[in-house]
């Protein structure tokens, strides 16, 4: 019986996980009416499918195929398995070469046609999907609405057009929020720094836009990107578009942001949405460009063995490079949510860690276990290589049959050119599998470990030496030849049971 594997995905949270199961359902009537027989099912909920690299579902799709659990992949349509040119391409080449079909409800059998012309298609879909938003964001901006998400000091207006459909991107000003910009930018037009005012907001309890505490980098932003609070011009009533450009990197399927240059910028004014007045305003980009240069915090930092993975030990939060060569909790530097101001050298962090991983990856039962561990694959693994040997064998065995049988037929006058195309191919797979064996011997010739026991001690050595002479009557007029010695030393350590060398 045919086995099959059904395969469904929805791309955005705009979309139900009811299109999965609807996708699920068409499928497994399908697969009902050819009498196949339904292996396991594959999904993934609301990931777009131009990328194949974040999607769990089609990666374990794609591990199961070559380990042969199932000869068919259906799914409804072709771009339920992806949009992409490149990735549906070596879709299709890794499941052929797998011995697996892929069929769908709407194409029928995909061969290389398919592949072809569909990809082309959904790419194609995919370029057009993405001009179309942008023209309609584009329209919105013009109309004075926002085009992106909520920022901070706003809050959405839901109100109907003429036709009854919700205005999108209608915001006004959220006075709560707005004095809390107000005193940003008062405090940093004043002299403080960004932490200062960052450590201020946190002790006084104000939540941040995301409701957790604040950072330093989220009231800084970034200069070249225009982002953060301090360069947000929709605060003096602008509203910017197309400021970056989203694309997605091949290697991992994540959309990385490009900033486009400053004459490819749509600003519309919007005096509705104005927190902050012109005077303000300028007073805090002229102390922004007071720093000069590029600042610390845009410059690319090296980094240092443990990057990542060292944290406070007070609350939790990164330890960053605070200068040159120490590191501090970020926490406390950035927020003033914490009061480890311990500061540790990054050469000193990495002398204490790697002594530590190297004690105990060193240590008597860390080795044991090691050795256990690796003893018993190789156990595995040999046994392994013991039966795929012993099937090899035994279809060799049956090939040789097959060549005497038809070279004794040939020899009795009947031959044909069947015969003669068969017997190419049965010798053909006879090297193939001689091939196979060859290679099986030569990675089998692995070096093992050997645990080396330990010598007895000082202590323990005269009795021992005692215990390990020769006992012939001769033993105490003459001396004993090396070898007659290393026989006796190996019969007393098997006696006392000890192991050492």
């Amino acid at each position: 019986m045919t086995r099959v594997a059904l395969y469904a995905r929805y791309s955005t949270d705009n979309q139900r996980e009811a299109s999965i199961e609807e996708q699920l359902r068409l499928c497994r009537e399908r697969a009902q009416r050819e009498g196949w027989q339904i292996i396991e099912t594959y999904a993934d909920a609301a990931i777009s499918g131009a990328s194949m690299i974040l999607r769990l579902g089609i990666k374990t799709l794609l591990a199961d195929a070559q380990g042969g659990r199932f000869d068919v992949v259906m799914a409804e349509a072709l771009d339920r398995l992806s949009r992409d040119q490149e990735d549906i391409a070596a879709l299709f080449k890794r499941l052929r070469f797998a011995g697996v079909r892929i069929v769908t409800l709407s194409e029928g059998t995909v061969d290389e046609l398919h592949v072809g012309l569909k990809g082309t298609m959904n790419a194609l879909f995919l370029r057009d999907l993405a001009a179309k938003i942008k023209r309609g964001q584009i329209g919105r901006i013009a109309n004075g609405y926002s085009a992106g998400g909520l920022s901070y000091g706003y809050r959405v207006v839901k109100k109907l057009d003429e036709r009854g459909e919700p205005i999108r991107g209608l915001r006004e000003v959220d006075e709560e929020q707005a004095g809390v910009i107000r005193r940003i930018f008062h405090e940093f037009a004043s002299g403080m720094s960004a932490r200062m005012i960052a450590s201020s907001l946190n002790r006084d309890g104000i939540p941040s836009p995301v409701g957790g505490t604040w950072g330093a980098s989220t009231i800084n932003g970034n200069l070249k990107r225009r982002s953060g609070f301090l360069y947000n011009e929709a605060y003096i009533g602008l509203l910017v578009f197309n400021r970056v450009q989203m694309v997605k990197d091949p290697e991992t399927g994540k959309r990385v942001s490009r900033p486009n240059p400053p004459e490819q910028w749509q600003v519309v004014e919007a005096p509705h949405l104005r927190i902050v007045s012109d005077e303000l305003w300028d007073a805090v980009q002229a102390r922004k460009k007071l720093y000069g240069g590029t600042r610390l915090h845009e410059r690319r930092r090296p980094k240092h063995m443990f990057s990542g993975l060292v944290r406070c030990g007070c609350c939790g939060a990164s330890y960053t490079i605070k200068n040159r060569e120490q590191l501090a909790c970020a926490a406390h530097r950035e927020k003033g949510t914490c009061t480890n101001n311990r500061t540790i050298r990054v050469s000193e962090l990495e002398r204490r860690v790697l002594d530590g991983i190297k004690r105990r990856l060193l240590a008597p039962e860390a080795i044991a276990e090691c050795l256990t561990e690796y003893h018993a694959e190789r156990r595995r693994l040999m046994a392994k290589a013991r039966q795929e040997r012993q099937q090899i064998d035994k279809r060799l065995a049956a090939i040789d049959r097959q060549i005497r049988n038809i070279i004794d037929t040939i020899a009795d006058g009947i031959a044909t050119a069947g015969m003669k195309l068969r017997l190419i191919e049965i010798e053909a797979d006879k090297e193939r599998l001689s091939a196979d064996l060859a290679a099986m011997a030569e990675s089998s010739n692995v070096v093992g470990f050997i645990r080396l026991p330990s010598k007895p001690t000082a202590a323990r050595w005269p009795s021992y030496r005692m215990r390990c002479r020769p006992t012939t009557a001769s033993a105490g007029r003459r001396r004993t030849s090396s070898a007659r010695w290393s026989r006796a030393s190996r019969s007393c350590r098997a006696k006392d049971g000890e192991n050492w060398s």
